[in-house]
């Protein structure tokens, strides 16, 4: 995805209204498929956005940190609770006015678990996608993470052909995919979604 200049169309395109209460979006996809430039793009969109990522909470443990690079109950823990805090603050700050998009790397059902807690609010579950080759190259390329792209490249081969491979069975989130469509044409299809019949 290209980091093209914000496109100056109105806020909330897709939505009712400004009067409309604001969505919380729930995004995820493999390691480096580009959840957290999407979701800073698409938070970009709004009067009032927020954007809260998973990682960035698990990277305030100073001592005792569990990686997913070696999964074990404590990791599990560890993930519970940071998209839990996560969902915490994104409630709150929903009620004030704001947008909100929540991104973390996980299994559909933990978030469906977690989705629970928006009962009664404007909640968007959405999978971002590329195909293997394009979601290795951008975790060659990207910075500014405190980890290795290597320590990522056998998490990628495991969880991007598993988004693939369960997208018939939750009919409720939707399955974006990037490839090489560039950030703001993403963003516009998350903004889409409330026009789909």
């Amino acid at each position: 995805m290209s980091n093209e200049p914000t496109r100056a169309w109105p806020a909330w395109r897709g939505w009712p209204s400004l009067e409309a209460e604001p969505p919380i979006f729930l995004i995820t996809g493999s390691p480096a498929v580009g959840k957290s430039t999407v979701s800073v793009a698409l938070m970009n969109r709004f009067p009032k956005g927020l954007h809260i990522a998973v990682d960035d909470l698990r990277e305030w443990v100073v001592s005792g940190i569990s990686h997913p690079t070696d999964w074990c109950d404590e990791t599990e823990r560890q993930f519970r609770l940071a998209e839990n805090s996560a969902m915490d603050v994104a409630l709150r700050y929903q009620a004030a006015g704001f947008a909100v998009a929540i991104d973390g790397c996980r299994r559909l059902p933990a978030l469906d678990e977690l989705a629970q807690r928006c009962e009664g609010r404007p909640l968007h579950k959405i999978v971002l996608m590329a195909d293997l080759e394009t979601n290795h190259h951008r975790n060659r390329t990207r910075t500014g993470k405190n980890f290795l792209p290597e320590e990522l490249i056998g998490l990628i081969e495991i969880l991007n052909p598993m988004y693939f491979d369960v997208r018939a069975d939750h009919p409720d989130w939707h399955f974006i995919e990037t490839g090489e469509v560039g950030v703001e044409d993403v963003v516009d299809q998350i903004l889409n979604i409330n026009q789909e019949p």
